[in-house]
């Protein structure tokens, strides 16, 4: 099955396909807007691989939480290439994507990436043979909710903004891994998995999960 897969929920968006069996990836700049720059890397990618975008089968979209603008552009592309290829489309949390690909079965992870505005987002899995288990699905969190949170976590994923609360960083100490986000090669793997059992989802199943309120905007 020819696949692709966007992640953009977090300032260091990437983009995979999947041609043969083997899944390539491009890291896109945090820097420049997604809408501009999901569809020329797609292109490329299946450029090198003598592929177009009528021969993608499946399309895996990061769901988040994250970046409201990145989300929104990842499903608004997803749901443009779709029509116009009529590939089968899949959402995923963006959070087990980077549990999957970190851990091995057996392990478990919270992970606490920076929501800004003295926010956090938090959620805690554990990684199975051929899955991944939900210990605490996404939420908000304050600083101050977090030592909690995160208890007798083995390992804590972190992307640099929790930098931001130094408070937390000394006693993670050593189960600390920094600088960790979601990636679209991840994404592709695990939505592929699932997709094998479940089958395609619907528009309403590409929802980013939106975890603060609209209002409330940093």
């Amino acid at each position: 099955m020819i696949a692709a897969a966007f992640e953009t929920s977090t300032r260091q968006p990437s983009v995979a396909l999947r041609v043969g069996g083997e899944i390539h990836e491009e890291r896109l700049s945090g820097s420049r807007a997604h809408a501009s720059d999901l569809l020329p890397a797609l292109e490329r990618l299946l450029l090198n691989c003598g592929r177009s975008v009528r021969d993608i089968e499946l399309l895996v979209v990061g769901r988040g939480p994250g970046s409201f603008t990145g989300l929104r552009v990842a499903v608004a592309t997803a749901l443009g290439l779709a029509r116009g290829s009529g590939a089968s489309l899949f959402g995923l949390c963006s959070f087990e994507a980077l549990c999957w690909r970190e851990l091995s079965p057996g392990e478990e992870a919270a992970v606490v990436l920076d929501a800004r505005g003295g926010e956090f987002y938090f959620a805690h899995y554990r990684r199975t043979d051929g899955e991944l288990e939900v210990l605490r699905a996404p939420c908000m969190a304050a600083p101050a909710q977090l030592t909690e949170l995160i208890g007798g976590c083995s390992r804590v994923f972190c992307d640099a903004g929790v930098a931001s609360a130094p408070d937390l960083l000394p006693p993670l100490g050593a189960r600390l891994s920094l600088d960790l986000v979601p990636a679209a090669s991840a994404l592709l793997e695990l939505g592929l998995r699932r997709f094998a059992r479940e089958g395609s989802h619907g528009i309403e199943a590409l929802e980013p999960l939106y975890l603060r309120a609209f209002g409330v905007r940093h």
